[in-house]
């Protein structure tokens, strides 16, 4: 990359921001104004569901009244003829007499027959005619009619009527007797006329009015048509599909008692008792209630009201399509929503126009501030190159796509190519496929996480040698180079060679190890008993922490510590060692003096990690009943590891004065002393470690060796 930058010209400061402000402006005012234009319609249409909400019930309401008023007007001229004193005490004095002599009727019966058809006529039970009895050698004369029957459900007298009619009443009259009026549901006859009928007990005179009281009934028939369905229109109405109906459960269903607008005939339909069906099963289930939104028998969406016909099993539907109900209003809230959005609009547009001519103004009068501008950001690219090229370290920019938008002298150096010629060539053009690639991940990384990251690779170079880079990553936001459009986001790479630095702390290491190694070797030929021990509790205190997941640092100081753990036995007499019988107290003493003088002689040696506190510690117990009393967390992690590793090699290893333990024995024992004696997930690693395959060989070859040196 050149030192000079093409220049490009930034956008100024305040543009944007008012720009952006103005598009908020313009898109709050449209936002507003149609949430307000939403309110408004749906307020509206919310009054004017209310407002037929209100007519409906009111039609509701009288339509409701008028059927009441039908019904009881029928059963009030039943009960008016059932608590007549003549009729009561005639009906007594018949019951009460034997039966007279062929062809002589007594006058009770001829008066009863006149009373009733002088009733059918007033009250439309029948169209009159001659008397005549109820049985079979009569003539009937009408579907409609009235009969009086006796307490054993024989008849008296009737009006005429016909045979179907008759044969219908006797079946009725054979009913249990109640105490109070009784209604005969509508019902079709045989010729598809519906018929109603009406029950009205009969009590003697001054006798208990219950149903054993009764004397008799009074049974009346009627045709069904206009007298009733008439009552269901409203006078005045103007709507076409207003329309109010009849219904009532039957079996599970639910019937359409009164003629439908679509022509379905009386009792003619039957539809699913189900809220969900429609809008007349969801209102005969919840009767007073107001439905806007449900369809009705017809698929039609209707606003729907609903009222109980008192006495009988009927409910009122009242109903209107909700398309012819809101049609009106519909186009006035139309009509309204156009005029406000006109209003949005023309405000939006004054809005945009101010806005147009002031920033016209004002970009005319700050045109040199661009210019300035533009002049600054070319003098802190310049900066920018000059503070880079005087790194000893390769420094670098690549964006998004893993392209180099900067680089500075020494990284330019490196690659062989010159500054000007890296810009836009990819990480692969420049380092190779599988070097490019590993940097383009840890980009990648240090993109997403948004935070510096740092990482070390090993580079094998063309002469064999091996190079080692520590690279820090540093995520930008905008690469600040005024050629690219704002926002371009990328990566800062600054490489470090550290070759010479981790080279001499591995020979360090190295000679560190070296040490370590002579001096188990002199503490193995010092207690042949214990030969090995020290590695052996190394190695396994190495799997224990690899097992458990920790760093590497505390990993290599678990397995340094437990190698050098025994090395205060340098000052231990060699007889002390050796010896084949129990030890005293005071040889006691000194075999745990020398495990103190371990970590006091190498207090002085430095490690990578707490080499010699892990060794001062591993004798500490979890409960905190240890020589130091240090307890749970508190004891270094490297030492509680040594504490297992160390006790379960020396249970399976064979002294002076016992045999070894199994395995599992030295298991069960460890897993005993867990939670007092030892960390619980120091000893379930290990013991996880020496069931698993590669702790099973290290197992084998530890005991094949032991039995090979006994």
């Amino acid at each position: 990359m050149s030192g000079e930058f093409e220049t490009a010209i930034p956008e100024m400061p305040g543009v944007a921001p008012r720009l952006y402000g103005i598009a908020a402006l313009v898109a709050a005012i449209v936002l507003v104004g149609l949430w307000l234009i939403l309110r408004f319609t749906a307020a509206d249409l919310a009054r004017d569901v209310q407002a037929w909400q209100e007519k409906l019930n009111l039609i509701a309401e009288s339509r409701a009244a008028e059927i009441n008023g039908w019904v009881e007007g029928n059963v009030k001229e039943l009960q008016t003829l059932s608590d007549n004193p003549s009729l009561q005490l005639y009906m007594t004095e018949l019951q009460m007499q034997k039966a007279p002599d062929a062809g002589d009727e007594p006058a009770q019966k001829t008066y009863l027959r006149n009373l009733l058809l002088f009733t059918a006529q007033r009250a439309g039970f029948g169209s009159g005619g001659n008397a005549a009895s109820i049985p079979a050698d009569v003539q009937p004369e009408s579907k409609s009619g009235l009969a009086i029957i006796d307490a054993g459900g024989q008849p008296i007298v009737s009006t005429p009527m016909l045979a179907a009619v008759r044969d219908r009443l006797l079946e009725y009259a054979k009913q249990p007797a109640s105490a109070e009026p009784a209604l005969i549901d509508i019902s079709k006859d045989n010729d598809g006329t519906p018929m109603i009928g009406f029950i009205a007990p009969v009590f003697s005179i001054q006798g208990d009015r219950t149903a054993g009281g009764q004397i008799g009934r009074i049974i009346a028939m009627k045709t069904v048509g206009d007298n009733l369905f008439g009552l269901l229109k409203y006078p005045g109405a103007t709507e076409k599909t207003l329309e109010s109906v009849l219904v009532r459960t039957n079996d599970g269903k639910l019937e359409y008692i009164s003629p439908l607008e679509d022509g379905t005939a009386t009792l003619g339909k039957q539809t699913p008792l189900d809220p969900a069906a429609s809008a007349e099963a969801a209102l005969v289930q919840t009767i007073g209630n107001f439905v806007s939104d449900q369809k009705d028998y017809r698929e039609r969406t209707v606003l729907a009201t609903s009222r109980a016909i008192a006495g009988t099993p009927w409910t009122l539907i009242v109903k209107i399509d909700r398309e012819e109900a809101l049609a009106q209003s519909g186009e006035r809230r139309a009509g309204m929503a156009v005029f406000f959005f006109l209003i949005i609009a023309s405000i939006v547009l004054i809005v945009v126009a101010v806005w147009w001519h002031a920033h016209s103004r004002r970009s005319l009068m700050l045109s040199g501030y661009f210019r300035a501008l533009a002049a600054q950001a070319k003098a802190q690219e310049r900066l920018l190159r000059l503070v880079a090229d005087h790194q000893p370290e390769p420094i670098y920019i690549v964006d998004a796509g893993h392209s180099f938008r900067f680089a500075n002298r020494q990284a330019a150096a490196e690659a062989n190519m010159a500054e000007d010629s890296m810009a836009g060539k990819t990480l692969a053009d420049v380092r190779g496929y599988a070097r490019a690639d590993h940097i383009a991940q840890q980009c990648d990384q240090a993109r997403k996480d948004g935070r510096i990251t740092y990482d070390v690779q090993r580079i094998r170079q063309k002469n064999n040698e091996e190079k080692i880079v520590r690279s820090a990553y540093v995520p930008l936001a905008h690469i600040p180079l005024a050629t690219l459009p704002e926002p371009t986001p990328g990566v800062l790479v600054v490489e470090q060679d550290i070759s010479e630095v981790v080279q001499q702390r591995e020979r360090r290491l190295e000679i560190q190890r070296q040490l370590v190694e002579m001096l188990i070797r002199l503490v193995d030929k010092r207690d042949p008993f214990a030969a090995n021990h020290s590695q052996l509790v190394a190695d396994i205190a190495q799997e224990i922490a690899v097992g458990m997941g920790l760093d590497e640092v505390t990993a290599e100081t678990a397995k340094t510590a437990a190698s050098l753990m025994n090395i205060g036995k340098i000052v231990v007499p060699a007889e002390l060692l050796t010896k084949t019988k129990s030890l005293s107290a005071d040889e006691k003493r000194t075999i745990h003096d020398s495990m103190n003088a371990a970590a006091e002689l190498l207090a002085g040696i430095r490690f990578d990690g707490p080499v010699a506190d892990a060794i001062r510690q591993w004798q500490e117990k979890w409960d905190g009943t240890g020589p130091l009393g240090l307890k749970g967390e508190t004891i270094l992690m490297p030492a509680r590891i040594i504490a297992v590793a160390n006790t379960f090699v020396g249970m399976i290893s064979p002294r002076s004065w016992r045999t070894a333990l199994t395995v599992e024995a030295a298991n069960k024992f460890l897993l005993d002393q867990s939670g007092s004696h030892f960390d619980r997930r120091v000893v379930i690693t290990l013991i996880n470690y020496v069931e698993n395959q590669s702790g099973r060989a290290w197992l084998k070859t530890t005991l094949d060796g032991q039995k090979k040196a006994a």
